[in-house]
């Protein structure tokens, strides 16, 4: 069965391997103090990384992973989002994808992604418009030759275009949206990677959709055939982002500064 884990190489099927890998990265990571509590970083090859979360006791209280891959994406920051299932290092953004000039509620669509290092920023600014490199690991996934192969496989006389997204985050029953969505697109690259703590292997895909390119990373028990260039992705997945851009923060009153706020 897969998970967000397995997507980049990480077999983490029980407790008894979550605890394992947090020992691993707590071991041998680096760590990040911040305001908030303390990460602790590590580096598994070609782009695979796992956060570990402590508090300021030195507890751990999470775990996220995420591939730094090639896509590079122009969005608004519209929203920061606060979820009871979160911790306190967690991070969960609103966003437009490709705004409009400075506009930045507008664009493609609106959609949610979460963040594994949000708490090495401050306060940061909102509304904004920056680049971020986004990850969608899958849930499911179904690959097709080309965009022919891609619409005959749709038998209702409404198709989907094969480059679509769908926000599917933001219709969930939740009071919080989520970062999940759906999309198809074109594979621009794609290539087997190999976890080098594990050994483990995944698939990597850089995919053109609409409002820009995502990296796709799947388990590679999803696929029943391989991704090729040029052919055509389409899934359910989870997203995770990084900034590429230092964001704007907000700026300290007076008495926020007085107090070490």
């Amino acid at each position: 069965m897969s998970n967000h884990m397995s997507s980049i190489g990480f077999e983490v099927y029980s407790q008894e391997d979550f605890e394992r890998l947090a020992e691993l990265v707590y071991t041998s990571g680096k760590r990040m103090i911040t305001k908030k509590g303390i990460y602790s970083y590590l580096e598994s090859g070609k782009g695979i990384e796992l956060w570990l979360q402590m508090n300021k006791r030195n507890e751990i209280i999470g775990l996220n992973p995420h591939y730094s891959g090639l896509s590079r994406i122009r969005v608004g920051l519209t929203n920061e989002l606060m979820n009871d299932s979160n911790s306190i290092l967690d991070g969960t953004f609103h966003a437009w994808a490709d705004p409009a000039d400075e506009t930045v509620e507008s664009g493609s669509y609106p959609f949610v992604f979460d963040m594994p290092n949000r708490a090495n920023f401050g306060d940061i600014q909102v509304p904004q418009i920056l680049n971020i490199q986004l990850t969608a690991f899958a849930h499911e996934l179904s690959v097709y030759d080309d965009e022919d192969h891609y619409l005959e496989s749709q038998e209702s006389e409404m198709k989907f275009a094969s480059e679509s997204f769908i926000p599917s985050g933001l219709f969930g029953n939740e009071e919080t949206p989520s970062a999940t969505a759906i999309f198809s697109g074109k594979v621009i690259d794609t290539s087997v990677v190999t976890n080098e703590h594990t050994g483990a292997t995944f698939y990597w895909a850089l995919v053109k959709t609409l409002g820009g390119e995502i990296d796709v990373v799947a388990d590679k028990g999803l696929l029943r055939k391989e991704m090729i260039p040029g052919g055509i992705i389409s899934g359910s997945f989870w997203l995770s982002a990084k900034f590429l851009d230092n964001p704007l923060t907000k700026k300290k009153s007076l008495l926020q500064g007085l107090l070490g706020r």
